[in-house]
């Protein structure tokens, strides 16, 4: 409440707290954890990648190989013409989240509230402290520091992470950016004025060209201009409740405490060469299986289906590039050979031939541990999870369905920043 009254006032002073909000970024995560198994990677310019043919997509290049110039997005082909030493590895998603998961636990040694942004994102708060013996207030970067060394003895010793600290979610992220690699940054009321007069504007985590270009619209230009707006002028430059946002970032106070609900679950497959119904059948198959795994770990059940075909034809006119369809179903789902049966069910044409199959389960609902009236699930669900629990730790697709058969090549395990 008080906070309330005090942004109805002219002005609003950055949060005079101390800072507890710290952002934990593992830096060139896929990379690093590559260089981390294998001793002979290190110091060198390495870049995962989607594939190592030349067309392959660089997933994430090394500290080593950034310092070439080499970024995430380019072709493996680019990436050697300007770095000839790099050093392909097709990426590996279990050590990847066997490394998050590791970083996770080690976290939760210092907070109760640690919350995984993304594969390599963290932030946790800190949880009170009364100070030594002297009344001095704790300090969060001798926290931060503990932190990096129990990384580097538990975790990993080629691991680095930036750490940085701040009143709310937003100025951390900043705060860890700062210095990469390694580095360790707090913002706080006595030194963010200098800090907002070393950085630029799409510096701060949601502002883009095109945010930019809204706040040059009213005069913004440097991230002091934005600080020192008044709440009327950034609401008249984003014309929404982000200009009350900012304002609030901006002095240190958490505006970022939204949980969002997951809305669906889908999977997405661009087929190497046009298929027909009996080659597609089990990439579905396979997707459904994909995608079935991840609600089921997330404890969801699915209620509607949709599937999304684009055939051969997609740049002849709109009505011809592809079939969609959806229906809400009555029974919630979580086996992959019910899923499956609500994909099919849907009566995707048989004689199209397909270049991409995109399939989506949403109207979620979590799993309440009820039984059904007419059938005992309780077996179900536990078959399920036993499969998923083999696959998680001999890897993926290590069991399968009869439906997933000849599908070796297709839709290989994937890890994405978001998890």
């Amino acid at each position: 409440m008080v906070y309330q009254t005090n942004l109805r006032s002219r002005s609003v002073n950055f949060n005079p707290v101390q800072p507890s909000i710290m952002h934990i970024d593992l830096n060139s995560c896929f990379a690093s954890c590559e260089q981390q198994a294998n001793p002979l990677l290190r110091n060198k310019p390495v870049a995962v990648v989607h594939s190592d043919a030349p067309y392959g997509c660089i997933l994430a290049p090394s500290v080593e190989a950034k310092l070439w110039g080499i970024k995430t997005g380019m072709s493996l082909q680019e990436g050697k013409q300007i770095c000839p030493f790099l050093i392909p590895r097709v990426a590996d998603p279990p050590k990847y989240r066997e490394v998050h998961h590791q970083l996770g636990e080690l976290l939760s040694q210092y907070s109760d509230h640690v919350v995984s942004k993304s594969i390599d994102e963290f932030v946790l708060t800190l949880p009170s402290c009364r100070g030594d013996l002297y009344g001095r207030p704790c300090d969060p970067t001798i926290i931060a520091s503990q932190i990096k060394s129990n990384i580097h003895t538990q975790v990993g010793d080629y691991l680095r992470v930036s750490i940085g600290i701040s009143t709310n979610q937003n100025l951390a992220k900043l705060a860890s950016g700062l210095h990469k690699p390694n580095g360790l940054d707090i913002i706080d009321s006595h030194n963010f004025l200098s800090i907002y007069a070393s950085i630029s504007l799409q510096d701060f985590c949601g502002i883009n060209t095109r945010n930019e270009a809204r706040l040059h619209r009213v005069g913004i230009f440097t991230p002091l201009d934005f600080y020192h707006a008044s709440l009327p002028t950034l609401t008249r430059a984003f014309q929404s409740v982000l200009g009350r946002y900012w304002y609030t970032r901006l002095r240190g106070y958490e505006i970022d405490e939204v949980s969002f609900t997951r809305q669906s679950f889908g999977q997405s497959y661009v087929l190497p060469h046009p298929m027909t119904y009996g080659e597609w059948r089990p990439i579905l198959a396979k997707l459904v299986s994909k995608a079935g795994r991840r609600l089921r770990a997330s404890g969801y059940h699915a209620t509607a289906t949709h599937l999304y075909l684009r055939f051969v034809n997609h740049t002849s006119l709109p009505a011809q590039a592809g079939w969609h369809t959806g229906h809400q179903l009555h029974t919630p789902l979580f086996r992959d050979c019910d899923l499956l049966s609500s994909a099919l069910a849907l009566r995707p044409p048989p004689t199209q031939q397909v270049k991409k199959i995109a399939v989506t389960f949403f109207g979620l609902s979590r799993d309440p541990g009820q039984l059904a009236l007419l059938r005992d699930n309780s077996r179900d669900v536990a078959l399920a999870h036993a499969l998923d629990t083999l696959n998680n730790k001999w890897g993926e697709y290590s069991v399968i369905s009869a439906a997933m058969m000849g599908t070796e090549h297709h839709v290989k395990d994937a890890i994405a920043f978001g998890k």
